[in-house]
């Protein structure tokens, strides 16, 4: 049986679906070319065969950002709206890219295995590993990233991108500011578990979890701007890799 937090995020995420591209142009567009721009910082060979899970990969903003310089792309999300989405949006892209396609699944909850089919050998030795603004969505990131990285060739990558550290208004009940609730809703602010991760504790958890290799962090110099609802939000984002010792 579901977690209650993973029940939340996919009934969640899948009432914003339909909207969530539109909402968010903005930002997704920016961030799409943060990740372009970075890409030999990812520190992956380009020019070979790249396979790729993009977990937790909603629309497949990060699939799509990458789909020109990989082989293959699964992407994994818990809300089977936001799949069909993706799914609609690798249909449109054409020859010339990658292999893409997602499908519903939860790789990385305690006490509940994932779905029989994730033990294929297609779901493992990948070149590398998105998990793009989900961590602040669970309850335990070090596990989850461990079960990830089980699925990694050795010295493949680990890339994630979340929010920095404590960029949002704080109190010291919640965590989170008052103004930021209203804003995001009290819905969405069921769903997230972490207001953000320092590069101290990122490293740590690269560590743990089997993917401290050749670790980096960086900040985004500029926020990433999303407009749900017609509102204005900043996200000051990190990106951090690390390689499976």
């Amino acid at each position: 049986m579901a977690s209650d937090l993973a029940a939340q995020n996919r009934a969640h995420f899948n009432q914003i679906a339909a909207t969530y591209d539109t909402d968010l142009e903005e930002g997704l567009k920016s961030l799409t070319e943060a990740v372009q721009v970075r890409r030999d910082w990812i520190g992956i060979d380009w020019n070979g065969a790249v396979k790729v899970l993009d977990y937790a990969c909603g629309t497949g903003v990060i699939s799509r950002a990458l789909a020109p310089f990989v082989t293959e792309i699964i992407g994994v999300d818990i809300s089977e709206e936001m799949v069909a989405k993706y799914n609609a949006h690798a249909d449109t892209l054409g020859s010339g890219v990658a292999k893409m396609s997602a499908l519903l699944g939860n790789l990385t909850e305690k006490d509940n295995a994932p779905a029989d089919q994730f033990a294929d050998s297609r779901y493992f030795n990948f070149d590398l590993i998105v998990v793009g603004m989900a961590l602040h969505h669970m309850d335990d990131p070090t596990y989850a990233l461990t079960r990830l990285a089980e699925r990694l060739k050795k010295h493949a990558v680990l890339f994630v991108i979340d929010n920095q550290s404590r960029h949002y208004p704080h109190n010291e009940d919640s965590g989170l500011s008052q103004d930021y609730h209203k804003l995001a809703g009290e819905d969405a602010m069921k769903t997230v578990r972490h207001a953000g991760f320092t590069k101290e504790t990122v490293n740590q958890m690269f560590a743990a979890a089997g993917v401290g290799g050749n670790f980096d962090h960086t900040l985004l110099e500029e926020p990433i701007v999303i407009r749900p609802r017609g509102m204005k939000i900043e996200l000051k984002l990190f990106f951090a890799r690390g390689e499976r010792v």
